[in-house]
């Protein structure tokens, strides 16, 4: 939402701030706590967190490379539908030792959040949604073949 634009105070946070179970536990743990960390202005711990959880994905992704921007780079490649403006901006906060300022700590822990939910979760639900109607479809062509035959018989 654009910074002009408040949000009503009982506004949902959008979903993907929520980490959903379907998230690898570790990685799900570690955004949590840097979650608290950061609700707790403990910047140093909460840095370490969201930086541990991309190390996570990284790894449960078997993401590898020689530096940070090739192990993106082939995390890219195998969910190409990862906006690429998130592996940027994970690419320029989540490398590095020194801790984040508190703002730039809540946008990387929100870009994290955001491509584990369209890795875990919406690739998931994407290929569900998919097969279902494939599903569909056959059974259409099933259903509709012996009438197909005794049509063209005519």
């Amino acid at each position: 939402m654009p910074p002009h634009v408040q949000p009503p105070d009982d506004a949902p946070a959008p979903r993907f701030l929520t980490v959903d179970a379907r998230v690898p536990a570790p990685i799900r743990q570690l955004l949590e706590e840097a979650d608290g960390c950061l609700n707790m202005a403990f910047v140093n711990g909460g840095t370490a967190c969201a930086r541990r959880a991309i190390e996570g994905i990284l790894a449960t992704e078997r993401a590898t490379g020689e530096d940070l921007d090739e192990c993106f780079q082939k995390l890219k490649e195998k969910h190409p539908a990862v906006a690429p403006t998130l592996f940027q901006i994970l690419s320029m906060l989540g490398d590095g030792d020194d801790p984040l300022p508190a703002d730039a700590l809540r946008a990387l822990i929100a870009t994290i959040k955001a491509v584990v939910f369209e890795v875990y979760v919406q690739g998931p639900e994407r290929v569900e949604r998919l097969m279902y109607v494939h599903q569909l479809v056959e059974s259409l062509k099933r259903d509709s073949a012996p009438a197909r035959r005794s049509a063209s018989a005519r």
